[in-house]
């Protein structure tokens, strides 16, 4: 069976100048300030819908800060805030972790991130980019290296920037991912959609042993939550073999045991990482995960 890693935006992180999810709604909206609001994409809503007023968060409460700018060509696009965001993007320093990741070799890579930093590690160690599959559906779209025999695939399943205007920021996009997905599942006769296919990332979690680091996996992440729930109920139903999905939890002040029993109930194994607090406490807790993937692969 093959190996795939699953990895999110925890991996970027552990740079000096990583950038959050807020970090990157800040940076799109109206003077830095964000509403108590719980889901970022519900958050990214609130920032480009048309409004007639702007608001601000005052003692948890929102306030009128003015109205929308006239001329409304003063109002960003979507295209716009994709395009501002690609650009803060280019001043970051892709952490070292990412030659640790490039090193595991494994047949595919899967991340919600929108950058492509796995690229060059790949190819400093010798791999060449032999095409991309290019897609305005991200279940597909995807990168390919090759070095000799090995072939390596990379989806970033919510878009990239190097096709900004597909990348995936607020619940609007992530619920048509979700309409794909289930279009994708729909039984016929008793069998999988013929569409699921070897260059999905949903036929990848299906088939391989997946490794899931770096990634919160925060119930904002409906696309992949609703995926997960597919796969169980395939698996209850007898329709796939049961493969392996471990998600690698790092047990700092973000551990929910209620996500972690859901991830259970959803035949995914959970491992809870140690974590120390100390000033190099992620780092230590990343080559743990590391290590732990290496020992997996080793013994599979």
């Amino acid at each position: 069976m093959q190996t795939t890693i699953f990895y999110g935006n925890g991996v970027n992180l552990l740079s000096k100048n990583g950038i959050t999810w807020d970090d990157v709604l800040r940076q799109i909206s109206v003077g830095q300030i964000l509403p108590p609001i719980g889901s970022n994409t519900l958050k990214y809503e609130y920032i480009v819908l048309p409004k007639d007023k702007y608001t601000e968060v005052d003692n948890g409460c929102l306030i009128t800060i003015g109205g929308v700018p006239d001329p409304p060509e003063m109002i960003d696009t979507e295209e716009d805030i994709k395009a501002k965001l690609k650009k803060e993007m280019s001043h970051f320093s892709p952490p070292a972790f990412y030659d640790k990741l490039a090193g595991l070799e494994v047949d595919n890579y899967i991340t919600t991130n929108y950058e492509t930093f796995l690229n060059d590690p790949l190819i400093k160690r010798g791999y060449k980019m032999k095409h991309t599959e290019c897609s305005i559906n991200n279940i597909q779209a995807h990168y390919t290296f090759v070095n000799r025999e090995k072939k390596i695939r990379l989806w970033n399943m919510h878009g990239s920037f190097e096709v900004e205007e597909y990348i995936m920021l607020g619940l609007y996009e992530y619920g048509d991912s979700i309409y794909k997905l289930k279009c994708m599942f729909e039984p016929q006769k008793g069998k999988l959609n013929a569409e699921i296919e070897e260059n999905s990332w949903p036929y990848v979690m299906l088939h391989s042993n997946v490794y899931m680091l770096g990634f919160g996996l925060g119930y904002e992440e409906i696309d992949l939550w609703y995926f997960l729930t597919i796969r169980k109920r395939l698996i209850r139903e007898k329709k796939i073999e049961r493969n392996k999905i471990v998600f690698y939890s790092i047990n700092d002040n973000s551990t929910d045991i209620g996500k972690i029993k859901l991830l259970e109930a959803l035949d995914v194994k959970v491992e809870q990482i140690p974590f120390d607090w100390s000033e190099r406490a992620y780092e230590k807790a990343y080559d743990k995960i590391y290590k732990r993937i290496r020992a997996e692969m080793q013994s599979a």
